[in-house]
């Protein structure tokens, strides 16, 4: 899968993070960038497989460690199982195990320190052990924050348990030098947010909202059944049999430090159920609170008292995963008829299948067109390709800008752009007179706003290049020749971390005085 298809918009997104590395970026932490260029070999490698080669061996580490935690707090069979659960689970062997996101690393190192966690509580462990134990599960929550800020439910979960458990813990000095390591290594997060003004959690605090609007069902029905599916329908069926039989006490074999995987899991998936009613969420947020329940449903089905047969659960499991993956590759790659909008101005809009397909073969499509321009003097050599969006930008990046060597300019708001706000500062600025290309697919968006059409002295008509599947038109790249750049009054288009200071201070401060001084600076 990983070789067969194209990257999708998070994944030409997030490689955009490895060019530049950063302690922080606009929307997460910055392991998912140095695990992007660790398996690229310093960029060296930009096939979709080494891009996502990070992804697929850290999900092969999760097989392998929740094998392991499930035979420490069970046996080898319950290890087994859970292995299972994992490689059927779409959330774990799909969207973070062969995806390049930043729920790649999170997993893994999710899953090393619940294994740390496992340790610690063992009654058999030696107190110098113990101590270690604890050292390396700072080190790893902290990687794991690192990745993706759900990572702090580790600590929480783990610090309910212990008020709640176990506060014998809390006299040990371990348990808080832990802690200090953890906020030692997530220390650079905050010292990146201070110095852009925090503008990755008010860009997220303006997204989510937990009380304050007008509760919507529909966002909660899609986060609820999106679970399930991301988790597996069968999966997720077992998962909600081992809890009622947990809290019917119907369980025999868990062992007596059960609790902790249910405040691992629970408050994560809660706390999203609950921002799902105020906000359109995505399921795969809540990912990880499954990894507990995949263990505690290991050992329940190790159980041969409650009745239910492994073997045939989790063949079904495997045989629903099996047949999703191949007609999803499948219909990817060679669907034949449109599952999107239909109308010329937004054709494929809606079809997802989309994100991953057409865009190689696109810029094969747009070279040839720059090559006739250029030929037939309809262009100036070294025109920039223009983008308003964090995508498509990060896709015409990838597979046409870097490889052409043509730059790229992400134009617009810092709340559309991203990170792109950031690159545009390391990338050269259009020139007076300078020639561009303005780029955008069918499906998403649209036209150059006029804004930006101004700054130009002629923008032709657009060209339409279509994009066939299986002979079907799916959608359209939709081009737009730029002529003659005026340069000027495009600050506003190229927003980096001076416009964002600026209206960061702006709405901050509203006294007319210094509105007056900034102003006048």
């Amino acid at each position: 899968m990983a070789i067969s298809l194209e990257l999708g918009n998070d994944e030409v997104y997030y490689q955009t993070y490895a060019q530049y590395l950063q302690w922080n970026y606009f929307d997460h932490p910055p392991m998912v960038a140095i695990l992007i260029r660790i398996f690229t070999f310093n960029l060296f490698f930009q096939h979709e497989f080494f891009i996502r080669l990070g992804s697929i061996l850290c999900a092969a580490g999760g097989t392998w460690l929740i094998f392991l935690t499930g035979k420490c707090i069970g046996q080898a069979y319950a290890g087994w199982i859970a292995a299972i659960l994992y490689n059927t689970s779409f959330y774990t062997s799909i969207i973070a195990g062969t995806f390049i996101l930043p729920d790649s690393p999170q997993v893994f190192f999710w899953l090393i320190s619940l294994y740390f966690m496992i340790r610690i509580l063992d009654p058999v462990t030696a107190h110098k052990k113990q101590s270690v134990y604890f050292i390396l599960m700072g080190i790893s929550i902290g990687l794991c924050i690192m990745s993706k800020v759900h990572g702090v439910f580790l600590w929480l979960g783990f610090g309910a348990y212990i008020i709640f458990h176990r506060r014998d813990l809390l006299k040990l000095p371990a348990l808080w030098i832990s802690g200090i390591i953890s906020l030692g290594i997530i220390y650079p997060i905050y010292l990146w947010n201070l110095g852009n003004h925090f503008i990755t959690y008010q860009y997220h605090q303006g997204r989510i909202h937990f009380w304050g609007g007008s509760p919507d069902p529909d966002h909660l029905l899609q986060q609820i059944l999106g679970s399930v599916f991301y988790s597996n329908p069968v999966n997720f069926i077992l998962y909600i049999i081992t809890l009622a039989a947990i809290a019917n006490g119907k369980t025999r074999r868990l062992p007596k430090i059960y609790p902790l995987f249910l405040w691992l899991s629970l408050p994560l998936i809660f706390v999203l159920l609950w921002t799902s009613l105020f906000n359109d969420t995505l399921p795969h947020w809540s990912g990880p609170a499954y990894l507990s329940l995949m263990l505690l449903t290991s050992l329940w089905l190790d159980d041969k008292s409650n009745m239910l047969p492994a073997a045939k659960w989790l063949k079904t499991a495997g045989w629903v995963y099996g047949c999703i993956v191949i007609l999803g590759v499948t219909g990817i790659r060679y669907l034949p008829f449109r599952i999107g909008s239909k109308e010329e101005k937004n054709l494929g809009k809606g079809d997802i299948t989309l994100d991953m397909n057409g865009w190689q073969l696109f810029a094969v499509q747009l070279d040839s067109l720059y090559k006739s321009d250029i030929n037939s003097h309809k262009m100036n050599p070294g025109a920039t390709l223009i983008s308003d969006y964090w995508f498509p930008a990060g896709h015409l990046d990838h597979y046409y800008g870097i490889p052409y060597h043509h730059n790229l300019l992400a134009m617009g708001p810092i709340y559309d752009i991203h990170h792109f706000a950031w690159l545009n500062q390391r990338r050269p600025r259009l020139k007076a007179g300078s020639d561009a290309y303005f780029i955008y697919p069918s499906n998403y968006y649209g036209p150059p706003k006029e804004n930006l059409k101004n700054n130009f002295t002629q923008v032709e008509d657009s060209i339409l290049i279509p994009q066939f599947r299986s002979g079907i038109a799916v959608r359209y790249f939709v081009v737009y020749r730029m002529h003659d750049f005026r340069g000027d009054s495009l600050e506003w288009l190229i927003p980096g971390i001076r416009q964002f200071t600026c209206f960061h201070h702006m709405r901050q401060f509203s006294h007319w005085n210094f509105r007056k001084k900034l102003l006048g600076s």
